[in-house]
């Protein structure tokens, strides 16, 4: 077999294609690529990350499933330009193969293929909402082994870049770290463009040339961060084969029976599970690999697919072995599973001399351990793999095999010295006696396809398009996907169901709406065992169903001890766990449904009844409100969990003025550390259906709460307004207290000063009179801001004296820190910058050390608009960065806008007009995202900028004083006269 015509192993991976964006130390950005080699490793060129003051690698860069984290540098060498990043894998992230590193020689003429895949500046695109994004290019080219002997580089030829957008930068630019590969080996780094040899040659950093110049300590920390067992010996890309099967590769493994699963060239994902096993199967001291997990997940998929690679000459997970002599194919469902059946298919693969003296064996009156024995000694040191699918058909609910003709074929190949490789596909393993267990390898699949392969699955369902399905968004496709946990035979059966509905035609999301009522699906996806259920076991089944989350025993019991207290709870777990009907997790000692049997199970539930939905949702809230923390033990959002839990069981009873209440509680907690989306959905359900007074007055504040942090701000008016109304009636001063001060801060942020004074000291006198300190001082926080807006600084700053004097009679941190907000907003507000400066990183210590980060982010903006008026820029800019992270987490679109407004100034300041663009348009959609008005100052700001650019400067200096009358009043934001200022000078220099 040729180098070309030689299967791929290993390879670019798009998933692990990095866009690593840089923040350099003097607030400066730039853009490169890198490759993710291991589970946290990032290699890229040094040049892209040289100086930088943070960087952040970003995967699947504006696609589905995209996720970025920030990286360190572990590991770099400037003579080489090598660099090597580390970050933390989020959590729950999948292990991920080494990648595999091999040279290009060069001592010999040979021209070899590459590709490489990064971001270069001449892909920069422009998306629907305004924003720019640079667009993945795939760059394949070749390499001329013998070009750069000097400087020991690869010289690659590549289709000439499309475009030269920037005549001082090189169209290139950003390609910088992309991975470079030969085949299945990853052999250099891009480093360089060189605009002198055209804009098809890009210059590339070796792999093996780094590891030889650099000194032996860092060599091996290079090494060891690339996993490369020998770094001497990496494998020479396109090198002559030697060996008994030069010529012709290694010799085919000879296959008997049919694969057990279809559209194997289609197969999607499952890269970790297929390393896995293979590792398993190179092993010699594992005899058997069981691949686990429910019905319809893809076991058979992933096993055939390991027999296809090792068919091809190819060890899934790059494992050390040598190649399957035979491969055998069986399942319960096709040929069957029977004694007979493996040693007539064994013997088969075995070629017909030892078929035919086997045949013999078998025939004659010998037990049937000297048959078994007979047969693997014909194997001798070959290796054969055999599979046998769907194993549970032939196993009891315990696990043991209904076969004492298959048990003994399986007690033989523990026993015996040379024996075949199981591969095994099973929902439930087989059981083997404690001595044997070191012998048997288990992989479990429990998880789902990722999103984008279950989108691409989907798609490939529907070619020809005649389901509708190939024309819907990645998203909608992407909302089926959750719906069925990406459970692969789910994704199938949606599929099956609209094409077999020929009368009423239904769409995906009609069958979505009741896949788990429809007996077609539930047919194909329920496991075999739930049927034969006795009534206790599907009871505890049902409970853990309605908890949809892992839970201890102890909740289980007292959730039906309420409502059938005879039934024995730990009987029926314990006959689930051995079914393998529920997981188990030792470590929190909690039991768990798979998603997709949960749903099946909740949906085959009754609705009413004494263990019907209802009441199990009933008492499952008031387990989780048994368990629940008392509010002075909150300290971040895991301490409400209980509750939200509890939200949800009442909203699914239907008892949505319980959940109400919950939400009263729990909802201002929430948006004050930085829950403020999640708030928002819990409250958008219980909209119109909640009935009792009082519940309806804690969803109205709660909800006013949210929509004050996260807009939009009229809709928070609103809201305030009728909970004032109810307050009112009901005579309930506390919550009449609460609205009164929403009411008052709308007022504000919406720049309605004069409306807010009048509800902000109402809220101050009736804290006072219900003896609500913390409120009193909220009260006095957001009367002082309306000064500050007002420009009364001085005013300002006497709220802020009686914030510092009520912290001081109290002690109490949050008010401590409301004073420094008070006071920085008041200094700002005066135009003394040095002061705000020092009252802005006092706020942010004190905001820090009651755990609470409610205004770090005003505080931060402060700082930067502070600094900008002191003409430093650049450390605006950092703080302004850090601002926008800060309101970022706290989910507050005004926040952000303002912050990327000021940005937009402060890049507009340095001469930066595309950047001071780009961030005043997203200013803009943050600010009318929240409702708020100075959306139309931030959009002229961005209008200016782009003029600034033509350069039109008369049309820039007309949007300057637009974006000046726009921002009003709000001392947040940089000073209207500076724009005017600038606006002027524009016209006396145009």
């Amino acid at each position: 077999m040729s180098a070309e015509a030689a299967p791929r192993r290993g390879g670019l991976d798009p998933h692990r294609i990095a866009e690593v964006i840089v923040t350099t130390a003097a607030g400066g950005g730039r853009r490169g690529s890198g490759y993710q080699v291991g589970d946290t490793t990032v290699l890229t060129a040094f040049h892209v990350v040289a100086g930088a003051a943070e960087v952040l690698v970003r995967f699947d860069a504006d696609r589905p499933g995209q996720w970025a984290a920030t990286a360190e540098l572990a590991w770099s060498d400037s003579g080489t330009d090598v660099a090597v990043l580390t970050f933390t894998a989020p959590p729950g992230a999948a292990p991920v193969p080494s990648a595999r590193f091999g040279r290009i020689g060069d001592d010999r003429h040979a021209v070899i293929d590459v590709h490489a895949a990064g971001f270069p500046l001449w892909k920069r695109r422009r998306g629907a909402d305004g924003r720019q994004f640079r667009e993945l290019h795939q760059a394949d080219g070749t390499v001329a082994a013998l070009s750069n002997l000097r400087t020991g580089t690869l010289e690659i030829t590549v289709p000439a870049a499309a475009a030269d957008p920037d005549p001082a930068v090189s169209p290139w630019s950003g390609m910088s770290g992309a991975a470079v590969w030969a085949g299945p080996y990853l052999v250099g780094v891009v480093a360089e463009h060189h605009r002198g040899e055209g804009l098809g040659r890009l210059t590339a950093v070796r792999i093996d040339h780094t590891l030889q110049r650099v000194a032996d300590g860092p060599r091996a920390e290079l090494a060891a961060l690339l996993t490369l067992p020998d770094h001497a010996a990496l494998p020479e890309v396109g090198a002559e084969p030697d060996g008994p099967h030069a010529l012709g590769g290694p010799a085919p493994s000879k296959v008997i029976g049919l694969p057990v699963a279809h559209g194997l060239e289609l197969f999607k994902d499952r890269a970790e599970a297929r390393d896995l096993i293979g590792r398993h199967l190179a092993d010699p001291g594992i005899r058997m690999v069981t691949v686990t997990g429910r019905r319809g997940i893809g076991k058979s998929a992933v096993a055939a697919k390991v027999m296809e690679l090792l068919e091809r000459g190819e060890w899934p997970g790059h494992a050390q072995a040598p190649l399957p002599a035979g491969l055998v194919n069986l399942s319960t469902r096709t040929s069957g599973v029977s004694l007979e059946r493996l040693y007539f298919d064994c013997a088969r693969a075995l070629g017909p001399a030892h078929e035919a003296r086997l045949l013999e064996v078998w025939a004659a009156n010998r037990p049937v351990p000297d048959k078994i024995d007979e047969l693997f000694a014909a194997m001798g040191d070959r290796l054969f793999v055999i599979l046998v699918d769907n194993l549970e058909d032939r196993l009891l609910d315990d696990g043991r095999l209904d076969d004492e003709e298959l048990d003994t074929f399986f007690d033989c190949l523990f026993r015996a010295r040379g024996t075949p490789r199981l591969l095994v596909t099973s929902q439930l393993p087989l059981r083997l006696p404690p001595e044997l267990r070191r012998f048997a390898a288990e992989v479990e699949l429990s998880d789902g396809l990722p999103p984008a392969e279950s989108v691409a699955l989907l798609r490939e369902l529907d070619q020809d398009g005649t389901l509708g399905v190939a024309q819907l968004s990645d998203e909608e496709l992407l909302h089926a996907v959750v719906r069925v946990h990406g459970v692969p035979r789910a994704l199938e059966l949606l599929m099956g169901a609209m094409a077999d509905d020929t009368l009423m035609l239904p769409t995906l999301e009609d069958v979505l709406e009741d896949f788990t009522l429809r007996g077609d699906v539930v047919a194909g996806l329920a496991q075999d065992r739930y049927q034969r259920l006795g009534t206790d076991s599907r009871s505890v089944l049902n409970v853990l169903a309605v908890l949809r989350t892992p839970a201890p025993r102890e909740a289980v019991e007292w959730i039906v001890g309420g409502l059938d207290p005879a039934l024995d709870v730990t009987a029926a777990l314990s006959g689930l766990l051995r079914i393998r009907m529920l997981s188990v997790d030792r470590r929190t000692r909690t039991y768990a449904l798979h998603p997709m049997d949960a749903d099946l199970a909740y949906g085959a539930l009754p609705a009413e009844g004494l263990l019907g939905r209802s009441a199990l949702e009933r008492r499952a809230a008031e387990w989780y409100a048994r368990i629940a923390p008392p509010r002075r033990d909150w300290r971040t959002l895991d301490d409400i969990q209980a509750q939200r839990r509890a939200f949800d069981h009442r909203v699914r009873a239907g008892d949505m003025d319980e959940a109400a209440l919950i939400m009263g509680a729990i909802g201002p907690w929430m948006v004050w550390h930085g829950s403020v989306l999640s708030a928002i959905s819990m409250h958008l359900t219980l909209e119109e259906r909640v009935n009792d007074d009082r519940a309806r007055l804690a969803h109205l504040i709660s909800f006013g709460h949210a929509r004050l942090s996260g807009g939009p701000l009229p809709h928070a008016l609103e809201l305030f307004t009728e909970a004032a109304e109810v307050a009112e009636r009901i005579e309930d001063r506390h919550a009449l207290q609460e609205a009164m001060f929403g009411l008052g801060d709308v007022h504000r942020q919406l720049g309605r000063l004069e409306d807010a004074a009048g509800p902000l000291a109402r809220a101050g006198a009736l804290a006072r009179e219900n003896g609500d300190a913390e409120a009193e001082a909220h009260a006095v926080l957001s009367l002082s801001l309306a000064h500050s807006t007002l420009g009364d600084g001085e005013a300002a700053l006497a709220g802020a004296d009686r914030l510092g004097e009520l912290a001081a009679a109290s002690g109490d941190q949050l008010t401590e820190a409301r004073s420094w907000n008070a006071r920085f907003t008041a200094l700002l507000t005066l135009g003394r910058w040095e002061e705000t400066i020092a009252a802005g990183d006092r706020a942010v210590g004190a905001y820090a050390a009651a755990g609470v980060q409610e205004a770090t982010d005003y505080a931060l903006n402060a700082k930067g608009v502070a600094l900008l008026a002191l003409g430093r820029p650049e450390e605006a800019l950092a703080c302004l960065e850090e601002a926008l992270r800060a309101a970022s987490a706290m989910e507050n679109p005004r926040t952000e806008g303002v912050c990327l407004y000021n940005t937009a100034w402060a890049q507009w300041t340095l001469g930066r007009y595309g950047q001071a663009a780009e961030a005043a348009e997203r200013s803009a959609a943050s600010l009318h995202r929240a409702g708020a008005v100075e959306a139309t100052a931030a959009q002229a700001l961005g209008e200016a900028a782009r003029a600034r650019m033509v350069p039109a400067a008369r049309t820039a200096a007309d949007a300057l004083d637009r974006a000046a009358q726009g921002a009003g009043s709000n001392v947040e934001m940089v000073r209207p006269a500076w724009l005017t200022a600038q606006a002027e000078h524009l016209r006396d220099h145009a």
